[in-house]
């Protein structure tokens, strides 16, 4: 019995959740992904050629005389690796064994599904911001099963993490390894874990295995710690840095048109798409209804179900989102076209013509999905990062 259910759960993972995997991955965990440019892979490294400004073959002269020279466009050679992204799904013995009557496996095998998808889904919408290292969070005291942390908004009941001493790379061992979160109190910024923790002021906390693993999130652009971004080094080509405007608490329509303009002119920018954290779209909303606009007119739907506000600039539309993920105070704007994810899309792996594999020395049966790639921006410099959004702050 159990190896007809087995080959059944198969039949329903591939031909009924796997689509759905496959579509829904592509558009929910962020606004950004419905629109950015999707890429096949076929290899571990990702290419692409980024320009530097105008081409060079301009100039004006007079009859007779010599016609400008060539100058082709100056391009940065952006390199990265295809990054491991993997989801396990599990489903015991005992319910492949006795489920099929009181179909409880059924049920348990959508409850599984649905909590793999949850979890990708957050982990990959969190990973497009991230800078590349892993990092959720840092120590800033500890005491048993307890920390403190500076900040919660990368971390999530339930998921599993390592902590690093600080200073660690990405060859060290961790203090502390696959510990669970049990509670977040965000008012204090204070985790519980499911055993005792190794920890010290200072310490980081990575998602399992994922310490130096992640995708390049849009974070590696805007952190000014992280000094090399596709392999080339930001001191050595300043045109790669982004566009930085303080908005000095004070976010308007104003302070967003000077930082599009100086990114379509310094940078030839085409930003399409700005990300507010919390506070920042907040305020911004703040902004709008003190000074009679009403919202709801400038408000459409994107690609996965979004809504975002209409932003005239110029001789185009940028939308204007909420985004967890960005930093609560901050506003992060790219250009999508220009923005892309080289990917395999998401698969189950296979094993002698089987998703479903015994796990050693347990009673667990395990499926793998798995997805390889990167996000790449092809012209890094021309994004925007406005500061301090909201006068409370």
């Amino acid at each position: 019995m159990s190896e007809q259910n087995i080959i059944t759960a198969t039949k329903v993972l591939k031909e009924i959740y796997l689509p759905f995997w496959k579509n829904q991955l592509g558009i929910e965990p962020s606004a950004l992904l419905g629109q950015v440019v999707k890429r096949a892979i076929h290899g571990g490294k990702i290419v692409a050629g980024a320009p530097i400004g105008l081409s060079g073959g301009f100039g004006f002269s007079e009859e007779g005389q010599a016609t400008p020279a060539s100058g082709n466009v100056n391009f940065s050679r952006f390199e990265t690796e295809a990054k491991d992204m993997y989801v396990d799904i599990s489903i015991s013995e005992k319910a492949i064994v006795l489920g099929t009557p009181s179909g409880a496996m059924a049920d348990l095998l959508e409850t599984e599904i649905k909590a793999a998808y949850d979890a990708a889904k957050w982990h990959v919408g969190r990973a497009l911001f991230g800078n590349g290292t892993g990092k959720l969070a840092t120590v800033t005291s500890a005491s048993g099963a307890t920390v403190v942390v500076d900040s919660v908004q990368n971390l999530k009941e339930g998921i599993i993490v390592d902590i690093y001493a600080s200073g660690a790379t990405k060859a060290s061992t961790p203090t502390t390894k696959g510990a669970r979160i049990k509670a977040i109190n965000r008012a204090t910024k204070t985790v519980t874990f499911d055993v005792s923790v190794t920890a010290a002021e200072n310490s980081f906390i990575t998602t399992q295995y994922s310490f130096m693993n992640e995708i390049t999130g849009l974070g590696a652009i805007f952190d000014d710690n992280i000094t090399t971004l596709y392999g080339v080094t930001k001191a050595n080509d300043p045109y790669i840095k982004p566009i930085v405007v303080d908005a000095n608490h004070d976010i308007d329509d104003t302070i967003i048109t000077q930082a599009l303009r100086q990114s379509t002119r310094d940078k030839s920018g085409k930003v399409d798409l700005i990300m507010a954290g919390d506070s920042a779209y907040d305020a911004y909303m703040n902004y709008l209804r003190s000074n009679n606009y009403r919202v709801e007119e400038q408000t459409h739907e994107l690609v996965g179900g979004f809504k975002a506000i209409s932003f005239v600039f110029g001789n185009r539309e940028v939308n204007i989102v909420n985004e967890q993920f960005v930093p609560e105070n901050e506003m992060w704007g790219v250009d999508t076209k220009s923005t892309e994810l080289h990917q395999t899309d998401w698969d189950f792996t296979v094993q002698k013509g089987d998703i479903f594999t015994l796990m050693e020395n347990k009673s667990v049966y395990r499926a793998l999905l798995r997805n390889y790639g990167d996000l790449i921006v092809t012209n890094p410099g021309a994004c925007i990062r406005i500061t301090n959004c909201d006068p409370s702050a």
